[in-house]
């Protein structure tokens, strides 16, 4: 009697379900990305929170090469990587993120970048020698679908980043002031693997480590960069004074740094050992 291979692709659901959100709603999600893009893109950009996945990616990449950045947001990865490729098609659902994007390369000079304002999976593109999914599968309920429309569209690699399980030095006092732990504890990595695993394609598994570092005159504007983008200043007050034995002096005042774990999960679409069985 054989044994029924694990079903990524549903655990990934039913884990999304346990963890009820109104942003699964696309229109839910655009709005929010609307009133907080720009303060979002401040805090992506903080030094240290995607600089050795950039180097992962950047190492991947050939100078006539197309990327495909899916769930590009404000440009953390299409902006520096523009310069490493041919085109970068940046493609996200927020017309608000893809405006920031596109006043950044035009500041920066960065000429090779085209924007697509478009829902996953459903976007009409077409294929590219790379495509990056960085954090952006977040509300994927059908993985299968999202991963093997990525798989499509991939002329050589592909690379999907998430979290590993985040567990942070400043947990304990985010679930004082904030309730349940909102991150996600899972290994994202590994269901991205598993489905792309039932789709019949071996990838190959990195775990990168990442040193956000958080740097501010105050502890309050230290405190202000971690908190959810809503929080009202009294909250934020609080939460300074109890963060505070968590910082360390630095020339600007002070600053927070920790390790955050991320899996890289990639595909090469020529890898000669990649199985050719689709399991149910």
């Amino acid at each position: 009697m054989s044994i029924p291979p694990i079903d990524f692709v549903a655990a990934w659901a039913a884990a999304m379900r346990r963890r009820p959100s109104r942003r699964l709603d696309p229109a839910e999600d655009r709005a929010f990305w609307q009133q907080y893009a720009a303060e979002y893109d401040g805090r992506a950009g903080a030094a240290g929170t995607a600089t050795r996945c950039l180097a992962l990616v950047a190492g991947l990449l050939r100078p006539d090469d197309t990327l495909l950045d899916v769930g590009a947001g404000t440009g953390r990865f299409a902006l520096p990587l523009a310069r490493h490729v041919r085109a970068v098609t940046a493609l996200d659902q927020s017309a608000a993120m893809l405006d920031l994007l596109q006043r950044k390369a035009s500041f920066h000079s960065i000429t090779n970048i085209h924007c697509i304002e478009a829902e996953w999976p459903d976007a009409a593109v077409e294929p590219h020698d790379v495509v990056l999914a960085a954090w952006s599968l977040y509300r994927q309920l059908d993985l299968g679908v999202a991963l093997a429309r990525l798989v499509a569209v991939t002329r050589r690699t592909l690379v999907v980043l998430d979290g590993v399980g985040c567990d942070p030095p400043h947990r304990p006092l985010f679930e004082r002031y904030f309730g349940p732990w909102s991150e996600s504890e899972l290994p994202n990595h590994l269901y991205l693997a598993g489905a792309l695993w039932q789709q019949g394609l071996l990838a190959e598994v990195q775990i990168v480590t990442e040193t956000p570092t958080m740097i501010g005159e105050t502890a309050y504007e230290i405190a202000a960069q971690l908190a959810p983008l809503n929080t009202p200043p009294e909250v934020v007050t609080a939460l300074a004074y109890d963060l505070a034995p968590l910082l360390a002096p630095s020339e600007e005042g002070c600053c927070y740094v920790y390790q955050q774990a991320v899996g890289a999960v990639i595909w090469h679409a020529s890898n000669p050992e990649s199985c050719t069985k689709t399991f149910p």
